[in-house]
């Protein structure tokens, strides 16, 4: 009984949390070409995210690893993103630095809260078999958030997005009251000299260095292809109902993804992913219609969910036990920070100088880049197996 109260609670928790997330991160660039952002100066607000995600990240991982748990900061960093985001759609202020500093804080720290989310579950032994099972919940919840939001922005202005955001996140504070800990092991607390052990491990590093390809590839589907979709005719409806679409897709290799890990080596499954990235961008530079462009996202399938799921698996094998929070958590900043922090004013600065195909092209070409970061990974991985 306390094994299925424990995944149920964790089922409503990444559900709404992630139907939280969407409502607001989807409608984004909507929100800033309404207000008349547009082209560079949007992407230097969007890249913002980047500076809260780096350091919060960083930071709850720690005092994750030191204290030994991770509820109370998933119940902290929510609350902090709840209030902004409600603030933010709430109040239609048409300043760039008040714009630039909420959506740094509710962009930011909503990487930080996944990822606590997400190292949660990887550390609770009744659902640590199911996190596969349980993060299909939150790509539902991702899919409904986006659903709604865009369909009743035909009918009311922005201040519902706000509306939308407090009642999930209400369900989801909830939700994450009621849920038990992570009980780690006793023993002596984590110190900063402990985290110079990523540093030292090949493996470690050569992996953040995909994801951060690979991150910067999601990242730039997030600008360019809703950029693109907003230039050749689509309204925020497009924009929701491809976010929405690509959520739903996501959620049978979620569902597979605990069994297809047991069967297939994560780094093989990784390498696939990378080569579909790269077709998934070629197939958008085609493409001249909103609603195909909405049709393309059913390649988010054989994409980012395995991308998630191989990633979790693969730094869970490569780092020791007394870091776990802190290596996934680490890993997070890098490569969502970095991503974040670049892709943004890339992405718009590549836009206004070749055009949004030429662009997406260039994206693709980053599919090979993370494909030779993932054969030298393979052979990191053999050694450190070796080594141990």
């Amino acid at each position: 009984m306390k094994k299925k109260t424990a995944v149920f609670q964790f089922n409503g928790l990444f559900l709404f949390s992630y139907a939280a997330g969407a409502i607001g991160t989807t409608q984004m660039i909507p929100y800033l070409v309404e207000m008349g952002f547009e082209g560079t100066r949007k992407g230097i607000i969007l890249s913002a995210m980047a500076i809260s995600t780096l350091i919060s990240q960083f930071l709850f991982g720690y005092l994750s690893d030191k204290f030994k748990g991770c509820r109370w900061f998933f119940l902290i960093s929510f609350f902090v993103f709840f209030a902004a985001d409600v603030t933010l759609f709430s109040f239609r202020w048409p300043q760039f630095w008040y714009l630039l500093a909420m959506i740094s804080l509710t962009g930011g720290i909503a990487r930080t809260w996944q990822g606590l989310e997400d190292t949660w579950v990887l550390q609770i032994d009744q659902t640590k078999p199911q996190y596969s099972r349980i993060h299909a919940w939150g790509a539902l919840g991702w899919a409904i958030g986006s659903w709604a939001a865009a369909s009743l922005l035909n009918w009311f202005d922005f201040p519902v997005i706000a509306a939308l955001v407090f009642v999930t996140s209400t369900v989801t504070l909830f939700f994450a009251w009621r849920q038990q800990d992570a009980k780690r092991a006793s023993g002596k607390r984590i110190r900063i000299a402990d985290l110079k052990e990523l540093l030292h491990n090949r493996a470690y590093v050569l992996l953040v260095l995909i994801l951060l390809v690979l991150f910067g590839m999601g990242t730039a589907d997030m600008y360019i292809v809703v950029d693109k979709i907003l230039a050749i005719g689509g309204t925020s409806f497009h924009v929701g109902a491809k976010w929405g679409l690509q959520s739903l897709m996501e959620i049978p290799v979620l569902l597979a993804g605990d069994k297809l890990m047991k069967k297939v080596d994560p780094v093989i499954l990784m390498l696939f992913a990378s080569v579909m990235f790269g077709i998934r961008f070629v197939i958008y530079s085609w493409i001249q219609n909103p609603w195909w462009m909405i049709a393309a996202a059913v390649l988010q399938m054989v994409t980012f969910p395995i991308v998630i799921i191989s990633s979790k698996i693969m730094i869970d094998q490569i780092i020791s036990e007394k870091i776990k929070s802190s290596g996934q958590m680490a890993a997070m900043s890098v490569y969502m920070g970095l991503s974040l922090l670049i892709m943004p004013v890339f992405c718009s600065a590549l836009s206004e100088r070749i055009g949004y195909d030429a662009a997406l092209l260039v994206v693709a070409a980053f599919s090979l880049a993370a494909i030779v970061l993932i054969l030298l990974f393979k052979k990191a991985r053999k050694a450190l197996s070796l080594q141990a």
